[in-house]
């Protein structure tokens, strides 16, 4: 068990570490040292702004679809089978009477009613009248009938409305004349 632990570990490290083992044969070869890079600053530079570019709208005809046809569905008219249902009758549901007992009514007790006395009211004085004077008749007065004056008015006088003679075409005869 021991044994073929070694050996993986023996394959691992062979295959894992190619320069792990020297080599005597070949004397290692000189390399000069690297020389550290040169630094240099970064250089700046401007964005650049490119123009937008213009693209014509692609003109896109419109699609026609042409109607599809569905024809129409056949469907066989159902016809259900008359279900029979036997009457159903309910059985009579036995009610035993219910007993109840024979209910009193305690007598009312009524009070008497009371009676009040009668409200003596004293006599109301009333003073008496006061002088009447007796009716005044006034004599007539007489009014003697009041006549108007005639108003004068003066004659409107309207001035003649000028119309201006009336224009009437001249009358031709008939083109061919008639009646020769």
């Amino acid at each position: 068990m021991a044994s073929s632990s070694f050996i993986v570990l023996l394959l691992f490290a062979l295959f894992a570490i190619p320069q792990g083992l020297a080599d005597y044969e070949k004397p290692p070869v000189y390399k000069p040292p690297e020389k550290p890079p040169i630094y240099e600053p970064p250089t700046y530079k401007p964005p650049e702004e490119k123009p937008p570019v213009y693209k014509p709208p692609v003109y896109k005809p419109p699609v026609e679809k042409p109607p599809v046809y569905k024809p129409p569905v056949y469907k066989p008219p159902t016809e259900k089978p008359p279900s029979y249902k036997p009457p159903y009758e309910k059985p009579p549901v036995y009610k035993p009477p219910v007993y109840k007992p024979p209910y009193e009514k305690p007598p009312y007790y009524k009070p008497p009613v009371y009676e009040k006395p009668p409200v003596y009211k004293p006599p109301v004085y009333k003073p008496p009248p006061p002088y009447e004077k007796p009716p005044y008749n006034k004599p007539p007065v007489y009014k003697p009938p009041y006549e108007k004056p005639p108003v004068y008015k003066p004659p409107v006088e309207k001035p003649p409305v000028y119309k201006p003679p009336a224009y009437e075409p001249p009358h031709y005869p008939k083109y061919p004349p008639t009646g020769f």
